[in-house]
C-alpha cells in the first residue's frame, strides 16, 4: 500500500500543513521518504508481523483470512449489510476462534486470535469483541496483534477508555517485554488521537525511558520532537540537505516563497 500527502508552506513563515507527518526515525523497517520538489530521503517506521513462511499451519490461517475477506466482498457487493445476522465475517471470526482454542500458543494461533477479533468489530460486534478479548491472559502471545485490532476498534468507535484499560494492564502485567513496550507505545498513539497531549507526553516519554535503544523508544523520541516542534502554526523546522543530483540544497534558501513538501512511502 501506498500513501502520500502534501504539505504546502512559506519558508521562514509557520507551516500550514494538510496532516502532520510523523517524524520517527528509521523504525521497523519502514521506510519513509520526504522529498522537497522530489528531493530529500527521510525514514519512519511500520508494523513487522513476519512470520516463517514455512509454517503449514499459518498458511491454512492465512487462507481462512483470505476467504473470509472475499466472502465479506461478495456479501457487500451483493447489498449486504454490516449488521445482518448472516454476514461471513460473524461465521469466519467463530471458525478463527475455534482454531484458536484446538491450537494454544503457536504464531498461526496468534493470527487466528487477532483476525477472528478484527472480523468482530468490522461488522460492529464490538460488545463481543471485548468478551472474547477478556479471555486473553497477560501471558497469550497474541496480545502482539490483538493490541493493534482494539486499537483499531477504539479508533472507530472513537472510544479509548477500553483500549487504554487493556493496554495499561500489559505494560504492567505482560511477561513479554515486546508486548510491554508496544502497550506503552499504544497508550500514547490513543492518548494523541484523543487529543489529550500531556497524556500522550508522558506516555511515549515512558517509552523513551523505559526502551531508549528500541525501535519503539527512537520512535516515541521522534513522535515528541513531532508533538513540540511540528503543530499547525509553528515554523517549519530549518533543514540542510543534497538533492538526489548531489546540488546542496537550504529550507532557508526557499524564505518568502511558497515551498510543497510532499511525504509518501510504500509498505
Amino acid at each position: 500500500m501506498t500513501t502520500q500527502k502534501t504539505t504546502a508552506m512559506r519558508a521562514g513563515t509557520p507551516a500550514v500543513p494538510v496532516k502532520t507527518a510523523r517524524f520517527a526515525g528509521s523504525v521497523l523497517g519502514f521506510t519513509l521518504l520526504l522529498t522537497l520538489t522530489g528531493l530529500l530521503p527521510l525514514t519512519a517506521r511500520s508494523q513487522n508481523t513476519s512470520v516463517k513462511p514455512d509454517d503449514r499451519e499459518v498458511d491454512l490461517v492465512q487462507a481462512m483470512v483470505q476467504q473470509s475477506k472475499n466472502e465479506a466482498e461478495e456479501f457487500t457487493k451483493s447489498g449486504g449489510k454490516a449488521s445482518d445476522p448472516k454476514h461471513p465475517n460473524l461465521k469466519w471470526a467463530a471458525k478463527l476462534w475455534s482454531y484458536r482454542r484446538k491450537h494454544p500458543g503457536t504464531p498461526a494461533t496468534t493470527i487466528a486470535t487477532a483476525e477472528a477479533l478484527r472480523l468482530l468489530y468490522r461488522v460492529d460486534r464490538i460488545s463481543e469483541m471485548k468478551l472474547k478479548t477478556q479471555t486473553l491472559k497477560l501471558t497469550d502471545p497474541a496480545w502482539k496483534r490483538v493490541t493493534y485490532v482494539l486499537l483499531a476498534a477504539a479508533n472507530k468507535a472513537k472510544d479509548y477508555s477500553y483500549f487504554i484499560s487493556k493496554a495499561e494492564a500489559l505494560a504492567h502485567g505482560a511477561v513479554d517485554t515486546e508486548i510491554k513496550a508496544r502497550a506503552r507505545f499504544m497508550i500514547g498513539e490513543a492518548y494523541w488521537r484523543k487529543g489529550d497531549i500531556d497524556q500522550t507526553r508522558i506516555a511515549f516519554q515512558a517509552v523513551l525511558t523505559q526502551y531508549p535503544e528500541t525501535a519503539l523508544g527512537k520512535e516515541a523520541e521522534g513522535n515528541l520532537w513531532e508533538i513540540e516542534f511540528l503543530n499547525l502554526g509553528q515554523p517549519a523546522p530549518l533543514f540542510e540537505r543534497n538533492t538526489i543530483n548531489g546540488d546542496p540544497i537550504s529550507l532557508a534558501g526557499f524564505k518568502g516563497k511558497v515551498v510543497v513538501l510532499k511525504f509518501w512511502g510504500t509498505y
